[in-house]
């Protein structure tokens, strides 16, 4: 090691202990708040990114602390090329994670900027899409079209499904599991009944549930589609 002050020598070996026993939480009261890695914010979020790389069988070959840094040599088993990370400190904490190319790469590598600051008025938000995960486009696009939506391909593995104010994205997931897929929707209409009756008639499969009134003011019904989306919709009760 070199130019290392006792701070970073000590996080050397919080770094050689998390590694060796596969637990990056061990670094976590030695991250800045805003620590980072790639596209990851936040002490929590890191530890957590890192915690699903820590199954993989790696080991530290090659150590080199600086005042601002660390610069690691990693190998994963049976791996013949070497993997590079430099580990950005400030104040005595880790405020970065970035994988380098190499080792003279990690010796010149910058921090990631600062975030922008703040502007001065807030930006409005003029729309919304829902992503909704599919298991296979042209199946999940037709669902769609019957119940009567503009459907289009983006490109084998991503759609578009519109309706009024209702933007869906379908993005394709092989691996899908209908019955355990949590994602939803909810869809404020003009007459629930009235599109309750029209998507039961499409003749599409699926889940139906029946509109119904509800505590909170709502007429109330619901679809799941073949993917197990969960599409609830309902519309305001007279007061």
């Amino acid at each position: 090691m070199d130019d290392g002050d006792n701070t970073t020598d000590v996080l050397v070996e919080r770094i050689r202990a998390a590694v060796t026993a596969h637990e990056p939480g061990i670094l976590e009261p030695h991250l800045a708040r805003d620590a980072r890695w790639e596209s990851c914010v936040g002490r929590k979020q890191v530890i957590e990114y890192l915690e699903r790389a820590a199954g993989l069988d790696l080991e530290i070959e090659d150590v080199s602390a600086h005042r601002d840094r660390i610069v690691l040599s990693l190998r994963i088993a049976d791996q013949r090329d070497l993997l590079y990370q430099v580990v950005f400190v400030r104040d005595g904490k880790i405020v970065e994670f970035r994988a380098v190319a190499d080792a003279d790469e990690a010796t010149t590598a910058t921090p990631s900027a600062p975030p922008p600051p703040p502007p001065d008025v807030a930006p409005s938000v003029t729309g919304m899409a829902t992503i909704l995960p599919v298991r296979d486009l042209d199946n999940a696009l037709d669902h769609y079209r019957m119940l009567g939506f503009r459907v289009s391909p983006y490109d084998g593995g991503y759609g578009y499904a519109v309706r009024d104010g209702a933007d869906f994205h379908l993005s394709v997931h092989r691996d899908l599991v209908p019955s355990r897929n949590a994602s939803a929707v909810y869809l404020y209409v003009d007459d629930a009944d009235a599109l309750y009756a029209e998507w039961r008639a499409a003749g599409v499969d699926g889940q139906f549930f029946e509109p119904h009134d509800t505590e909170y003011g709502l007429r109330e019904a619901a679809h799941v589609d073949l993917d197990g989306n969960l599409v609830r919709f309902g519309s305001w009760l007279p007061k």
